[in-house]
């Protein structure tokens, strides 16, 4: 049987993918070994091809799925091999990736501030600390950290110090994130800590918490705040260890309980701007969604002795991934997309009636075979961008 003309130019578009694939991380050499580089560009398009199977909430991901798709020209046990020791190669520490993303994501040049989400999830027993941007609803994943309790020699906290200073070193003093964390962050030492470090910080308090509001001590939940107010008063945060901050509380509309949000004595934002960026923390949400269920990362299963640094190792490769498909997904082009198979809500839902996601319009356009072609050579194009400097944000803006 004769391959059709179509199928062949669109070989060599992927094998022109591949090598735009290496020629981005290749720039990162000197801190990474070339072969392991390698080895990444050769992950993360294996990946976008399974990505562009229009994988649904039931499929998982799994090792043998990702090596079966790696672009070699050997036989399956080979890529097989080639993947695990990639995913169990000691040299590969994957956090020395994260400046490198923080590029892809933001790029290398200065611009606004954007709100970064830390949060923990959970894949297949093994803890997972994710630190993304928040963009377009979703959260571009620019680090990660993943351990078993069993393996922490100190406390967790060290995990999360060093994770978050980590990201942070990326970006100049004046252009570091708006940092948002939820209850389970809100600790005194932490607070200290990125106070010291000089990164600005909104942190959700639990309403048990004393607190010190002119002279007068009183747990939070007896503020006596009310349903629509919004109040904003400078405080000593803890009964004991009275910390300066300033305090936003809000009772938004609908909220079951109120907001206690901390944020550093002077901080240059209005009261409204510090409820409307800690409300962009349920994209955090979204993001584990899509990539536990829409992309199967819950799927994942990883036996040995160092079952977390392999995942971390995959998770790194996987981001890359998941950045280009959001790319295609946010693009104008995505919209011919939405247009032709999305069925809208009848009455909205969060203010949408939108039922496909900027990942699943991505997916769907390199699924598709009427789009499919065009997907890729947009996937070429967006790579060129990156090799400037130049972040996804700035590129999905540019489109808009």
């Amino acid at each position: 049987m004769k391959r059709r003309r179509g199928s062949n130019r669109q070989r060599l578009i992927q094998d022109e993918l591949l090598g735009k694939l290496l020629g981005l991380l290749l720039r990162y050499r000197g801190v990474v070994r070339v072969t392991i580089l390698r080895n990444i560009a050769l992950v993360s398009h294996a990946l976008v091809t399974v990505f562009g199977g229009a994988r649904g909430s039931n499929g998982w991901l799994s090792k043998a799925a990702v090596a079966r798709c790696l672009p070699l020209e050997i036989g399956a046990k080979g890529r097989e091999q080639r993947l695990y020791r990639l995913l169990g190669n000691p040299r590969f520490t994957p956090e020395v990736m994260i400046p490198l993303m923080v590029a892809v994501a933001c790029g290398a040049v200065g611009g606004e501030r954007i709100p970064m989400i830390l949060d923990q999830s959970t894949i297949r027993g093994i803890q997972t600390l994710l630190v993304g941007l928040v963009f377009e609803g979703r959260v571009l994943p620019v680090g990660f950290s993943c351990f078993t309790y069993e393996m922490i020699q100190k406390s967790q906290n060290v995990l999360e110090h060093s994770l978050i200073m980590l990201v942070m070193s990326c970006f100049a003093v004046k252009q570091r994130p708006v940092l948002i964390l939820d209850r389970g962050y809100a600790r005194v030492d932490l607070l200290r800590r990125l106070k010291g470090w000089g990164v600005p910080f909104i942190v959700r308090a639990a309403r048990n918490v004393v607190v010190v509001i002119g002279g007068k001590r009183l747990s939070l939940g007896r503020m006596g705040i009310r349903p629509g107010q919004l109040r904003r008063h400078r405080i000593l945060y803890h009964g004991q260890k009275k910390e300066p901050m300033e305090l936003v509380a809000f009772w938004g509309k609908g909220h079951q309980e109120p907001w206690y949000l901390l944020v550093p004595e002077g901080a240059d934002l209005t009261a409204e701007q510090i409820v409307g960026l800690y409300a962009k923390r349920m994209s955090i949400e979204q993001g584990f969604r899509d990539w536990k269920t829409h992309l199967g990362v819950r799927g994942l299963v990883f036996v040995g002795e160092d079952p977390a640094p392999r995942l971390t190792r995959l998770l790194m490769a996987f981001a890359l991934s998941y950045l280009l498909c959001l790319a295609l997904g946010a693009t104008p082009e995505g919209q011919a997309v939405r247009a032709f198979v999305e069925i809208p809500r009848r009455t909205a839902r969060h203010g949408t009636c939108r039922t496909l996601s900027v990942l699943s319009v991505g997916i769907l356009r390199l699924s598709l075979r009427r789009f499919a072609e065009r997907a890729l050579r947009d996937l070429l194009k967006i790579l060129d961008h990156l090799s400037t400097g130049k972040g996804l944000i700035a590129y999905c803006s540019s489109k808009a």
